[in-house]
C-alpha cells in the first residue's frame, strides 16, 4: 500500500507484537517467535496450480533481483518427486506422482522450451544415483516392468531456491522505514472495535488498552488471524516442527560440488532445504493442507487433520505458547521436550525415514538390497545423524486450500481479511503486497496504479480465488447456537447443585 499512490495521503499504521527496532530505527531484528524468523524457506515456481504456479514466476524474478541480494536468496535446484508409475506413463489413481506430473505439464506449459531444461530421475535409483549415493537395487524387471510399478520418481528443474526468510524480513522492514510512509506501534491486538450498531469495524484495542482507530482495518495477522476475528472455523491453526542436522565444512563444500538438490518427497510429505548460511540441512513436513493438495491429484479425497476437536479454540488460545513458534527444548539424551511431543515425534520418524532412503547405505530395499550397496561416507553419516536443533512453526490452512484476502462481508468496507497461507505464501513475499492491496481497490471499484501490476493471473481471478468463505460464518453461527444449547442444561444443572450447597 505504501508504494502505491493511491494511498499517497493515506495514514498507514502497522501494528506487530514484537518490536523489531528495540535500539534504533536504522537496524531490524527478527521475531524469534515467528514464522519469518526461519533460515532456508523454499522458493519453488513448480506447482499443479495455474495462478499460484502464475504468481511464483512472478516472485521468483524479484528474489533473483533486489529481494535477494546479499545471499538473502541462494539458487539450488529442485528434486521434485514422490511415488507412482513412471512420468512417461499415464496418470493412476491412487499414485501421488500425479502431484508431481501435473507441475511438470505446468512448466512445460507454462515457458518454451522448458522441458529441455528438466531432467527426470525416474526410479529412486536414479534419484540415489543423482545425489551420489549408490541405487542399492537390484535390477531384476525390464526396464518397460520398471515403468509400470510403484517407486519413487520424479525431476529436477533449476527454477528453484531459498531464502534466508528472517534476513528478508528485517530487509523489508528497512525498506518500509526508509519510504517513511508508514508509522509502526507495538502491542499484541486483543480485540476489534466496532461501531455502536456493530455495523462497521473502527480499529483494534492493544494489549496496553489503547484503541487505535482506522477507516479500513486489514487483518494479516498469520495464525492469529482466525483468533482476532473471532471465527475459529476461518482456518485450521496449528503446529509443526521443523528439524536441523548440522554439517561440518568440508561436508557442504562436498554437497555443493555435487550440486546438490533442494528435496521434495511428496508422497511422504517431506522436504530438505540446505546447506544453508549456518552449514545446516533443514527439514521440513508439508501442512495438513499441502498433503490434502497431493492426496486430490492422486483422487483421494481428504478430511479435517485428526486432532482438530482436541480442545477448544478458547481453550487452546489460553496457552500463551499457542500460535508461537521458536526453539524446542532437546533433553539431555535428546528427547523432545514440549507438551505436543508425541506428534513432534512422529514427525521426526518421518525424517529419519526421508533420509534413510535417500542417503542411507540401503534404500530401504530389504533383503533384496543385502551386500548390494557401495557405501557413501557422507551421505550415510548424515542419515543417522541426531537432529542438532528443533524449531516449531504454525500454520493456518484454510478449508479450500486457497489464501483468503477480501473483505468480512459482515462490516461493508470497514475490515479486509489478508490470512490463510497454507504453508506456501512465503514465496510470494515481494508481490503479494501489491497483490492484496489491488484487491482490496478493486473490490470498492478503484483500479490499482502500483506499478507494472502483471495481468496474469487477472486481479478479477485473484479476487475470485481468494474471497471471503461466507459459509464458513454461516455454520460458525450455527455452531454457536449448539453450543449454546449445549451449555445452557449444564448452566441450569450448576445453578441447581449451587442452591442445594446453600440450602
Amino acid at each position: 500500500m505504501s508504494h502505491d499512490t493511491t494511498f499517497a495521503d493515506t495514514k498507514i499504521v502497522l501494528v506487530d507484537p514484537w518490536n523489531f527496532e528495540p535500539a534504533s530505527a536504522t537496524s531490524s531484528i527478527r521475531n524469534p517467535a515467528a514464522a519469518h524468523a526461519d533460515t532456508s524457506r523454499v522458493i519453488r515456481r513448480d506447482y499443479p496450480s495455474g495462478p499460484y504456479a502464475s504468481l511464483a514466476r512472478e516472485a521468483l524474478r524479484h528474489w533473483r533481483a533486489e529481494w535477494g541480494e546479499n545471499n538473502r536468496y541462494v539458487e539450488q535446484r529442485l528434486l521434485f518427486s514422490a511415488e507412482g508409475c513412471s512420468l512417461k506413463s499415464p496418470k493412476k489413481d491412487l499414485e501421488t506422482i500425479n502431484y508431481v506430473k501435473n507441475a511438470y505439464a505446468l512448466h512445460c506449459d507454462m515457458t518454451p522450451h522448458s522441458k529441455d531444461g528438466l531432467k527426470l530421475v525416474d526410479s529412486l535409483g536414479e534419484i540415489r544415483s543423482e545425489l551420489g549415493n549408490s541405487s542399492s537395487l537390484l535390477r531384476s524387471l525390464s526396464a518397460e516392468e520398471e515403468k509400470e510399478i510403484n517407486m519413487l520418481r520424479g525431476y529436477i528443474s533449476n527454477d528453484c531456491g531459498w531464502a534466508d526468510a528472517g534476513a528478508s524480513i528485517e530487509w523489508l522492514r528497512q525498506e518500509v522505514i526508509r519510504a517513511g510512509h508508514v508509522e509502526f506501534r507495538t502491542g499484541q491486538v486483543e480485540s476489534l472495535v466496532f461501531t455502536s450498531d456493530k455495523q462497521q469495524v473502527q480499529g483494534v484495542r492493544i494489549d496496553n488498552g489503547v484503541v487505535i482507530t482506522a477507516d479500513l482495518t486489514i487483518i494479516a495477522a498469520g495464525s492469529h488471524s482466525p483468533h482476532i476475528l473471532g471465527i475459529s472455523n476461518l482456518c485450521d491453526v496449528y503446529s509443526e516442527v521443523v528439524a536441523y542436522i548440522q554439517l561440518s565444512e568440508d561436508e557442504c563444500n562436498e554437497l555443493r560440488h555435487r550440486n546438490w538438490p533442494l528435496i521434495v518427497n511428496a508422497h511422504r510429505g517431506v522436504f530438505a532445504v540446505g546447506p544453508d548460511h549456518d552449514n545446516c540441512l533443514k527439514l521440513g513436513h508439508f501442512s495438513h493442507s499441502g498433503m490434502a493438495d497431493v492426496l486430490s491429484s492422486a483422487g483421494v479425497v481428504v478430511g479435517p487433520r485428526m486432532g482438530m476437536s482436541e480442545s477448544s479454540p478458547d481453550q487452546q488460545w489460553r496457552n500463551p505458547k499457542f500460535g508461537w513458534g521458536g526453539d524446542v527444548t532437546l533433553s539431555e539424551r535428546g528427547d523432545v521436550v514440549d507438551y505436543e511431543s508425541d506428534r513432534m515425534n512422529k514427525t521426526l520418524a518421518d525424517y529419519r525415514v526421508f533420509l534413510l532412503e535417500l542417503l542411507g547405505p540401503s534404500s530401504l530395499g530389504g533383503i533384496s538390497t543385502i551386500n548390494q550397496a557401495k557405501s557413501d561416507n557422507v551421505l550415510n553419516s548424515i542419515a543417522i545423524r541426531p537432529f542438532t536443533k528443533l524449531r516449531k512453526c504454525w500454520y493456518t490452512d484454510t478449508p479450500s486450500l486457497d489464501f483468503i484476502v477480501d473483505y468480512h462481508p459482515s462490516y461493508g468496507k470497514s475490515l479486509f481479511v489478508a490470512t490463510g497461507g497454507c504453508d506456501h505464501a512465503f514465496k510470494f513475499l515481494p508481490i503479494i503486497g501489491e497483490k492484496v492491496a489491488a484487491i482490496a481497490l478493486h473490490r470498492r471499484g478503484v483500479a490499482s496504479v502500483s506499478p507494472a501490476l502483471p495481468a496474469d493471473p487477472s486481479v478479477e481471478e485473484l479476487c475470485h480465488l481468494w474471497r471471503f468463505p461466507v459459509q464458513l460464518l454461516q455454520q460458525g453461527q450455527t455452531q454457536g447456537k449448539r453450543d449454546q444449547q449445549q451449555q445452557e442444561p449444564q448452566k441450569q444443572h450448576s445453578q441447581q447443585e449451587q442452591l442445594i450447597a446453600h440450602l
